[in-house]
C-alpha cells in the first residue's frame, strides 16, 4: 500500500509540477514569496474534499444516479452547478486566505495566486485517480496514459479557469469595477462546464476538441498575463 501510495503520490505531482513551473514562470521579474505559493497550493487540496462533499451533496438532492444516460438539459444543468461550485469555492477561499498577503500587490499576483490554488486541487485528483489505477492491477504505461491525458486536459482546465477568474479579478481590483468579476467567474464556470460537458458525452470523442479549446483560451490566458505586467498601479485585496 506504501509503495502504491508512492508511485500515485509520483504520477499525481510531477504533470501538475510541470505547469506550475510555466505559470510562475509569467511572474519571474517580481516573483511571489515561495510561502505563500505552498499556502495558496496546500489551500487548494485542501479545500478539495469539502468541494467534493458540497457537489455529491448537490447530486444526492436531487436523487439522480449520475452514471445512467441522462437527458442532455438535465446533465448539462448538474454539471453547470457543479462547475460553479468548484470555482466559486476556488475563488471565495483564495480571497479568504489572500487578505493576509502583503505581498498582494500587483495586478498579476491575482492570476498567479488562483492558479497555485487550481493546481493544489488538480494534484489531489490526479493522486486519487493514479492510486485507483495502479490498486486495481493497473500497469505503468495505462496510469501514465491517464495522467498524460489529464496534463493536457483537467490540470489545465483547473489553471486556465483560475487564470481567467484572477485576470477579470485583477481589473476589478485596479478600476474598482465589479462588473470585471462577474465576467470572470462566469467564463471560468462556462470554459469548466463546457469541459465537463464535452467528456461526459462524448468521451474520447471530445479529445480534439477540448484540446483546441483548451489551447485557445491558453493563449487568451498568456495575453492577459502580458496586459497584466503592464499595469504598475499598487493593488490593495481590500479595495
Amino acid at each position: 500500500m506504501a509503495l502504491t501510495l508512492f508511485l500515485a503520490s509520483l504520477c499525481g505531482i510531477l504533470p501538475i509540477a510541470l505547469w506550475l513551473i510555466f505559470f510562475l514562470w509569467q511572474d519571474i521579474k517580481k516573483p511571489e514569496p515561495l510561502q505563500w505559493i505552498g499556502i495558496l497550493f496546500l489551500l487548494g487540496m485542501a479545500i478539495t474534499p469539502f468541494i467534493w462533499f458540497v457537489e455529491n451533496y448537490f447530486i444526492d438532492l436531487l436523487q439522480i444516479n449520475i452514471h445512467a444516460v441522462l437527458p442532455f438539459f438535465l446533465s448539462a444543468f448538474i454539471y453547470l452547478v457543479v462547475a460553479g461550485i468548484e470555482e466559486l469555492a476556488k475563488f471565495f477561499s483564495a480571497v479568504l486566505f489572500l487578505r493576509k498577503n502583503k505581498y498582494f500587490d500587483e495586478a498579476i499576483d491575482a492570476m498567479i495566486y488562483l492558479i497555485v490554488l487550481g493546481l493544489g486541487f488538480g494534484v489531489v485528483e490526479n493522486i486519487l485517480i493514479s492510486y485507483q489505477e495502479i490498486s486495481s492491477g493497473g500497469y505503468f504505461l495505462p496510469t501514465f496514459q491517464i495522467i498524460t491525458l489529464r496534463f493536457i486536459g483537467a490540470n489545465l482546465l483547473h489553471a486556465l479557469c483560475c487564470g481567467l477568474i484572477g485576470f477579470f479579478w485583477a481589473l476589478k481590483l485596479v478600476t474598482g469595477k465589479n462588473r470585471y468579476l462577474g465576467i470572470g467567474l462566469i467564463l471560468g464556470i462556462l470554459l469548466h462546464w463546457v469541459f465537463n460537458i464535452a467528456i461526459i458525452n462524448l468521451g474520447g470523442d471530445a479529445v480534439f476538441l477540448v484540446s483546441l479549446i483548451l489551447f485557445l483560451v491558453g493563449i487568451v490566458v498568456l495575453w492577459a498575463f502580458d496586459i497584466l505586467k503592464q499595469i504598475k498601479k499598487p493593488i490593495k485585496i481590500n479595495e
